[in-house]
C-alpha cells in the first residue's frame, strides 16, 4: 500500500507546497466524493475504492479483497487500518509521518511546483502539476480539479488514476471505526525474547488476502 500512503501524504503536504513557484490548490475535496482508482506499483495494478466525507473530514481507502480498509482523519491527522473480519482496528502512524516529511521538505523550499497544463480524467477536468525535490532530484505529477479532487498522482512509488468519481453523499458510518471494534496493538518484546506461539490473534495471511499495511515495500 505504499502508493496509498503517497496519496495521503500528497494531500497533507499541499499547504507546504503552496508557498513555492506555482501555487498548489487545496487538495482536500470541497464536498463528499466516492469513486475508484487504478493503482499501479511493484505488486502490479489493482483497483481501489475511495470515499470522502466532508462533514467528518475523513478519507476511506479500500483495496480489493474486502479484508480491510484505511481511514485517514484530516482533523486528527491520524490513520487507522480497520479489519472487519476480526472486528479490530490498528493505528497507522507511518501515514502521517510520511506526510510530515513531505511538509518539512516544502517548508524548507526543497520542493518546486510547476503547473503544466490540463486534462480530462474520469469525465472531470483537472490541472496538472509537477512537484520536484531539488535535493533528491525526484518528482511527482498530480492532476487536481478546481474543487480539490485529486484525480491522478504519479511518483517513484507508483501511480493512482481515477476511473470513476461521483459527488453522492457519503454516510458518516462508512468513514468511522465501528464502536464495538477493539484496538489491536502490536506488543513490543524485549530484545532476545521470542513471541510464544499463538500469543497474538493477528489476522492470518489468508484473512488479509494479500493486503499489505501502509509503508510496506510490496506496493
Amino acid at each position: 500500500m505504499r502508493t496509498l500512503t503517497a496519496i495521503l501524504a500528497a494531500l497533507l503536504a499541499a499547504p507546504a507546497l503552496a508557498a513555492t513557484a506555482d501555487p498548489m490548490p487545496n487538495l482536500i475535496p470541497a464536498h463528499d466524493i466516492s469513486g475508484t482508482y487504478l493503482v499501479s506499483g511493484k505488486a502490479g495494478p489493482k483497483t481501489i475504492t475511495i470515499e470522502y466525507s466532508k462533514t467528518a473530514g475523513v478519507l476511506r481507502l479500500t483495496p480489493p479483497g474486502g479484508a480491510g480498509y484505511l481511514l485517514y482523519d484530516f482533523t486528527a491527522k491520524d490513520a487507522k487500518m480497520v479489519m472487519p473480519q476480526m472486528q479490530r482496528y490498528m493505528d497507522q502512524p507511518s501515514v502521517a509521518d510520511q506526510a510530515k516529511q513531505l511538509q518539512t521538505a516544502g517548508n524548507s523550499n526543497d520542493v518546486s511546483v510547476a503547473k503544466t497544463g490540463t486534462e480530462t480524467i474520469a469525465g472531470k477536468t483537472c490541472t496538472d502539476y509537477t512537484a520536484t525535490s531539488k535535493t533528491k532530484g525526484t518528482s511527482s505529477t498530480l492532476c487536481v480539479t478546481d474543487d480539490g479532487v485529486l484525480l491522478k498522482i504519479i511518483s517513484d512509488n507508483g501511480s493512482a488514476v481515477a476511473q470513476s468519481i461521483s459527488y453522492n453523499p457519503v454516510p458518516e458510518s462508512d468513514v468511522q471505526v465501528p464502536a464495538n471494534y477493539e484496538q489491536f496493538v502490536m506488543p513490543q518484546m524485549p530484545s532476545g525474547m521470542a513471541m510464544p506461539s499463538g500469543a497474538l490473534s493477528a489476522p492470518p495471511p489468508s484473512a488479509m488476502n494479500g493486503m499489505q499495511m501502509p509503508g510496506t515495500p510490496n506496493q
